[in-house]
């Protein structure tokens, strides 16, 4: 699986994720907010938290390698 292909299946409210509305420009505060609590399809199957937890595992292959 690809970097893209998990940044992809962040919450919709991730700035990370590249279909990340860039039209949702709120305060940093606000968008934690919204995340905490948020029902994007991402966050509702479980997707957001398994492409965190992959990501997590990306960086410390990354880290391992140098």
């Amino acid at each position: 699986m690809s970097e893209k292909e998990i940044l992809e299946n962040l919450c919709t409210y991730d700035k990370r994720n590249p279909n990340f509305n860039k039209y949702y420009e709120w305060e940093q505060g606000e968008r934690e907010r919204i995340m905490k609590n948020c029902a994007c399809d991402n966050c509702f199957y479980g997707r957001n938290k398994l492409a965190l937890e992959l990501l997590k595992l990306k960086l410390k292959k990354d880290e391992n390698k140098n």
